[in-house]
């Protein structure tokens, strides 16, 4: 079964949104969904209260605090959302800064 996050506004306009993926063995992947992103987005995979982001097959643990742990799927969502925000709009402000079209940060 799959489900989605709360849809939240970028400040570009853009909705964003995690999509929950849940495994056979307890694991859940979180896929961010940008509307205006048509190459999908990062992952996050949550497993045993730790987050970890995916690069393709690869598994890194989440070093920063705030988005290190969860202890359920929801809380896991929640954070992933957060991460993936962040990340969007400091790819936004640097955009702006450099005059450079908000469409680049997703090639």
């Amino acid at each position: 079964m799959t489900t989605y996050t709360e849809t939240i506004t970028l400040s570009n306009g853009a909705k964003l949104r995690v999509r929950i993926e849940r495994g056979l063995t307890g694991g859940v992947v979180l896929h961010e969904r940008n509307d205006l992103n048509p190459f999908g987005g990062g992952r996050i995979y949550w497993l045993g209260q730790v987050l970890f982001l995916m690069f393709g097959d690869e598994l890194m643990r989440m070093q920063n605090a705030r988005y290190e742990f969860a202890k359920t799927e929801s809380e896991a969502a929640e954070k992933a959302l957060a991460f993936f925000a962040e990340c969007a709009e400091t790819c936004i402000r640097h955009a702006v800064a450099e005059g450079v079209a908000i469409e680049s940060c997703y090639t």
